[in-house]
């Protein structure tokens, strides 16, 4: 497959959209964030029901947010770097051998959100918001770099108090389309593009705000189902994908992430 479907056509459309009103002449002046977050990531697969590969350890991040005022609406975008080194508990290519070893990811997110700023109660406030994101990482032990495109829509409360704020944030993150390319050239097999199917999860962020720091807990939560099988050429036992009968597939893939997160906005 050369190209992204229409669904991922689609959401870099509207992302282009947003960043293009968010530039425009009536929008007031924004404010800048720049974010740190370090925590536990867990990446899971499953075949038949029964673990294929586990993979945990610390995930780090480093952010920068941006939002705009535009009438009642505030126009964000932001951009992140993320890696971390995990250790790595599975099998081999073919499901025959037990390997224990460890593995690198190295990713990065670019995302547009839009909130309707609702008319504030005392110091209750309250936003619904939608969001279109990108996000892609390479995983090196098994020689994967994937890409998904995705929807987000939940709501925002803030509590006002003192000098300090409160605020909570969560929803659904929406599939819109998901490519995992898996280089196999090196162990003597041709390389798949394989297409698991992203599932609805969930997001959330809490914290306080205070003056121009924030300090604030994130999850993130992706789950994908079995990939359709393709054709490939022989078997190795390699890491990678799995190869059965001459067939690659991604298994039933989850990955959970819990974060704490440091803020700075100016």
């Amino acid at each position: 497959m050369t190209g992204l479907r229409s669904g991922a056509k689609v959401a870099v459309a509207v992302m282009s959209a947003l960043v293009t009103v968010a530039s425009t002449p009536f929008v007031e002046a924004g404010e800048t964030t720049l974010y740190l977050k370090s925590g536990w990531f867990t990446w899971s697969e499953m075949i038949n029901g029964s673990s294929f590969v586990k993979e945990r350890g610390a995930m780090h991040a480093l952010g920068l947010a941006h939002s705009d005022d535009v009438s009642l609406l505030t126009v964000g975008e932001r951009f992140e770097v993320w890696g971390g080194n995990l250790d790595y508990d599975g099998h081999d290519l073919t499901g025959t051998f037990t390997l224990k070893s460890d593995t690198s990811y190295l990713g990065t997110r670019e995302e547009v959100s839009l909130s309707a700023r609702m008319p504030r109660q005392a110091a209750f406030s309250f936003e619904p918001l939608l969001a279109l994101g990108h996000k892609f990482w390479v995983r090196t032990r098994s020689g994967e770099d994937w890409n998904i495109f995705y929807g987000k829509v939940g709501a925002a409360g803030e509590y006002v108090t003192g000098g300090a704020s409160f605020f909570l944030k969560g929803g659904a993150i929406l599939p819109i389309y998901t490519r995992n390319h898996v280089s196999l050239s090196d162990s003597g097999l041709q390389d798949v593009v394989l297409e698991p199917k992203q599932r609805v999860t969930s997001f959330a962020e809490g914290g306080i705000k205070t003056g121009a720091f924030t300090v604030s807990v994130e999850y993130e939560a992706l789950e994908f189902g079995q990939s359709p099988k393709v054709p490939t050429h022989s078997l190795s036992s390699s890491q990678g994908s799995v190869v059965i009968n001459g067939y690659a597939f991604q298994p039933a893939s989850s990955s959970s992430n819990v974060s704490l997160k440091l803020s700075y906005t100016f």
